[in-house]
């Protein structure tokens, strides 16, 4: 693009010059055919005045003064009088034509004639002899200066539009430099981007250059990011598909095994052997049952109700029954609330879920007299809800799998909790973050969009 403009611009430029160096020559010819024929007219006039009458001495006399042939002519337009002798006067200034005689009545002519190959002005004007008797004086100069004032401006256009050239080369190879090549590179990043080949785009180039590639990054970004959540909520859906047929094909025979763990218990109560083993039963079974029930709950599909909530009232809530959870590890539990209450439209069921979840994976990885923090805030970003531990924190390696279903850090758990708990945040349209503390330990923040977005 910068280099069709380049090319533009060139030749706007050797068009400008063009008609500069036409109008110049015109306007200097114009000049020149003017200060020549002023000129001529005042030797004429002084020859006049010196000699009494015209013969062929005062033709030379004038020759000699204006520097150029000299020619009379009666007001009929027939030649009187030349500095030329008869048989070597061109036929074309033997005579004065009708037009010419017509355009003298209006002033002096000056007209442009070749002569064995070399260019002459003709200036005629018309110049008392007496006070009675007038003529038409012809006189034929040589226009060496003209040519030489042409051929000035000749070469001082083909120089000027040389320099222009090598100008506009110079510049459009520092354009395609410092502007096309970062641009042309820019967009072959963005092409790799869409060919599905994440990376960050350099940022170089002019100032704008920098910026758009900053905000390709960033889009980018924001895009890798919705299609990593597309993948997760596709990948939890499909998990609560598969959870769902697992459930039912496992109920019926779960359902039977504990009814007949049941029977049993009833007719093994003489003997404690057998009561206890089948108590044993029992209890596995139960337990099987309620981690079925447990996954179902979690891969169940999400749908919010919303209703305008105060954070506050929510958290101080959950908090209030975690408290005895935390007390018998003597961890110390602490929550800080935000001074005015915080609104937001949301569902109190699904957000009292995720701090739930977000909690119990708090206490399980603070040690006992850890600390465990809760607080509340209003920020540029909407609603947040802050949960800090004293465990030992995230592993960098494995921060992005912690959302991913199914995947788990602590031994029998089912992996659904964080992944769960990230498309209820989601679906609220806020976010769910995880990182580590300067300090140590963890940093979980659940940050809702305030009540006019979330209505919105």
């Amino acid at each position: 693009m910068f280099k069709r403009l380049i090319i533009a611009y060139f030749f706007l430029f050797l068009f400008i010059s063009i008609y500069f160096a036409y109008t110049s020559i015109t306007f200097t010819s114009e000049i020149l055919d003017d200060l020549a024929t002023k000129n001529a007219k005042r030797l004429v006039y002084i020859v006049l005045d010196q000699n009494k009458e015209i013969n062929d001495q005062a033709i030379l006399s004038l020759k000699r003064i204006v520097g150029g042939e000299i020619f009379i002519y009666s007001k009929a337009g027939d030649l009187l009088l030349s500095s030329i002798k008869k048989e070597a006067i061109p036929q074309a200034l033997k005579k004065l034509t009708k037009e010419e005689l017509e355009t003298l009545k209006a002033g002096p002519i000056v007209k442009k004639i070749t002569l064995n190959n070399q260019k002459y002005r003709f200036i005629i004007f018309e110049a008392k002899l007496t006070k009675n008797i007038s003529a038409y004086f012809g006189i034929l100069l040589p226009t060496t200066t003209e040519e030489q004032i042409k051929a000035n401006l000749i070469f001082g256009l083909i120089y000027t539009s040389f320099a222009g050239l090598v100008f506009m080369l110079v510049v459009s190879w520092l354009l395609s430099r410092s502007i096309t090549q970062p641009l042309e590179e820019l967009a072959e990043e963005t092409r790799q981007i869409g060919r599905g080949k994440w990376k960050k785009i350099p940022e170089k180039g002019p100032a704008e250059v920098k910026s758009l590639a900053r905000a390709l990054n960033q889009m980018s970004q924001e895009i890798k990011e919705y299609q990593q959540r597309l993948l997760e909520a596709e990948r939890l859906s499909t998990t609560a598909q598969l959870a769902a047929s697992i459930a039912h094909e496992i109920k019926n025979p779960l359902t039977s095994l504990k009814l007949a763990s049941e029977i049993l218990c009833e007719f093994a109560k003489d003997n404690p052997t057998l009561s206890k083993r089948a108590q044993m039963v029992l209890s596995e079974t139960a337990r099987l049952e309620k981690i079925l029930q447990n996954m179902l709950a979690k891969t169940k599909k999400i749908q919010v109700v919303r209703e305008v909530v105060d954070v506050n009232a929510l958290v101080k809530e959950v908090t209030r029954m975690a408290e005895n959870q935390f007390k018998a590890r003597k961890q110390k539990f602490t929550v800080e609330l935000a001074e005015q209450p915080i609104k937001i439209s949301a569902d109190p069921e699904k957000i009292k879920q995720v701090l739930w979840n977000i909690l119990n994976n708090a206490w399980e990885a603070t040690p006992e007299e850890g600390e465990i923090k809760v607080r509340t805030e209003l920020t540029e970003k909407g609603a947040e809800i802050i949960v800090e531990d004293s465990g030992p924190g995230i592993p960098e390696d494995r921060a992005k799998d912690l959302f991913r279903p199914f995947y788990s850090t602590k031994p029998g758990g089912t992996g659904l909790g964080l992944a769960v708990s990230r498309q209820i945040v989601l679906f609220h349209g806020g976010e769910l973050i995880l990182e580590n503390r300067e300090e140590g330990g963890a940093r979980v923040r659940v940050i809702l969009p305030p009540l006019s977005e979330s209505r919105d």
